[in-house]
């Protein structure tokens, strides 16, 4: 039995650390793997006594039995990919403020400035930064780490680690995917609404007046009329926000509860 435990307990490690590795506002360069390490092993600790005993005991009748190595290796690598897909889920917390600051900047002409991004290791814009640094610091202001801790511990309850359960459906994560684009063109639509009515208005003055010269005025007009729709409508972003952040904070704990 105590065998079984351990077996079960270093299960229940490999969800953890798959997790926090790939969780968007810790899976940055920024965070020493120290920390991340540590972070794992504290949940293990936590959720291991709890959850572990039940898993311990489906696994008496296989760790000694033939092929049990093969099927703990399937067990360590499934636990594995599901910690994988629980951080993914939650990183698209951050997606939608991603494609706004994206769209944004492709509107203003800052898309050849590329920076290294703060929550993982793709390439990102100035905007984008911003406001990933906006959502970042909402998403932990608004306790939604809270919900993803409650989340991960109710997932060992309702997929054990040495059980069998069913994949979530595709129109699920479908749903989850479409949602997100979605919420990323809501937060910026002031601007975007801005930016589209001034570019509309350069494409018509140029017809007319061919000597205007789009690159050469309509570039600096655009970036000029990007940063003032961002001061005027910056209290409507971070409102947007907000919402889509409480919005995913009441869903985390209705699925729990």
């Amino acid at each position: 039995m105590f065998e079984s435990f351990i077996i079960a307990s270093a299960l229940v490690l490999f969800r953890c650390a798959a997790f926090v590795a790939f969780l968007p506002p810790v899976a940055g360069r920024s965070i020493p793997n120290t920390v991340k390490i540590g972070l794992a092993v504290a949940l293990t600790v936590v959720l291991a006594p709890r959850f572990a005993g039940a898993s311990a005991i489906g696994l008496m009748a296989t760790v000694h039995g033939k092929g049990a190595w093969l099927w703990l290796s399937w067990l360590a690598v499934r636990e594995t990919m599901l910690g994988i897909a629980l951080a993914w889920l939650f990183g698209l917390c951050l997606v939608p403020v991603r494609i706004a600051g994206a769209w944004i900047a492709q509107e203003m002409g800052l898309t050849m400035a590329q920076i290294s991004s703060a929550t993982d290791n793709q390439q990102s814009n100035i905007i984008s930064q911003g406001f990933e640094a906006i959502g970042v610091l909402m998403f932990f202001g608004l306790n939604l780490h809270h919900a993803m801790f409650v989340v991960l511990g109710s997932s060992f309850a309702s997929r054990p680690a040495a059980a069998a359960w069913s994949m979530p459906t595709w129109d699920a994560v479908m749903y989850a995917i479409t949602k997100v684009e979605h919420q990323g063109f809501l937060i910026i639509a002031p601007i975007g609404i801005l930016m589209f009515v001034v570019t509309m208005t350069l494409l018509v003055t140029m017809r007319t007046a061919p000597q205007f010269n789009f690159m050469t005025y309509g570039m600096t007009l655009r970036l000029a009329v990007g940063l003032a729709g961002m001061i005027l409508f910056f209290p409507d972003v971070c409102s947007a926000m907000q919402h889509f952040l409480n919005q995913v904070n009441t869903e985390s704990w209705v699925a729990h509860g």
